[in-house]
């Protein structure tokens, strides 16, 4: 008997957890999109500020006024009714302000980043490509620069030497042998160079984003050196026309 009621104490608990267990999965459901029902420990995560972009009627906006009343007047239930009513009115301003229902205005169609400047050519203007002219002069230290960036983003599948037959290759995880620098590659001008880094090329991804634009160039400078093309430290006025002619193009 006493064996029988353990078993049955067991059975109880056990159906008790799922049945909590199952209380709780539809008390935590919602038919709201933006609300993911019952939260645990939410100051974990929503934010007291607001976050770029975030609009009124989202999943952060829920209980607008109820928060911003209590973060702005912790004491709200003790004030006096023309107290509360101001605190009301403020929360009613600072929501009112929000334009087309974000917390922040959007840049316009078009903007650019300060600082950058973006590739006008398309992935399919290859061709075009080649006319480009790489704006970072060739010196001995941003010789050295690329060499460190292709170390770290191309040695790997490209090799060391430029042969294409880095260790991503030779161990087969590579589905494919990017051209040599010294043969199906050798011919490749520094605005095709920089053009594959922007957009890849074949089973080669884009590296725009891990890679910024004054890298990029870097590394076609390292590129040459490994197709074997000549280059010289430039005169005291190639420097200054290259320094002019990029605070043209900035404008």
């Amino acid at each position: 008997m006493k064996v029988f009621n353990q078993n049955m104490v067991k059975s109880g608990v056990k159906q008790a957890l799922a049945a909590v267990a199952i209380l709780l999965g539809i008390t935590s459901c919602t038919s709201d999109p933006n609300s993911p029902g019952i939260e645990f420990m939410p100051d974990m995560y929503r934010p007291q500020s607001y976050e770029a972009y975030l609009e009124k009627f989202d999943g952060d906006s829920v209980n607008f006024f109820e928060r911003n009343i209590y973060r702005m007047a912790p004491n709200f239930d003790e004030l006096s009714p023309e107290q509360q009513a101001a605190v009301q009115k403020e929360v009613g301003l600072i929501y009112s302000v929000w334009v087309n229902g974000s917390a922040t205005r959007k840049p316009v169609e078009g903007t650019v980043a300060l600082g950058l400047k973006p590739y006008v050519l398309s992935k399919e203007q290859r061709e075009e490509s080649k006319a480009l002219v790489n704006p970072v002069p060739y010196s001995k230290s941003n010789l050295k620069e690329g060499k460190a960036y292709y170390e770290l983003f191309c040695d790997h599948c490209h090799g060391v030497k430029g042969d294409g037959n880095g260790p991503m290759v030779t161990l087969g995880v590579y589905p494919a042998q990017p051209p040599s620098y010294t043969g199906a590659a050798k011919d490749l001008t520094a605005g095709e160079i920089y053009h594959t880094i922007y957009y890849g090329k074949g089973v080669m991804g884009s590296h725009s984003s891990q890679i910024s634009e004054d890298k990029r160039w870097k590394i076609v400078l390292y590129v040459e050196s490994l197709q074997g093309k000549e280059a010289k430290e430039p005169a005291a006025t190639d420097l200054v026309q290259v320094a002019v002619t990029d605070t043209t193009t900035a404008q």
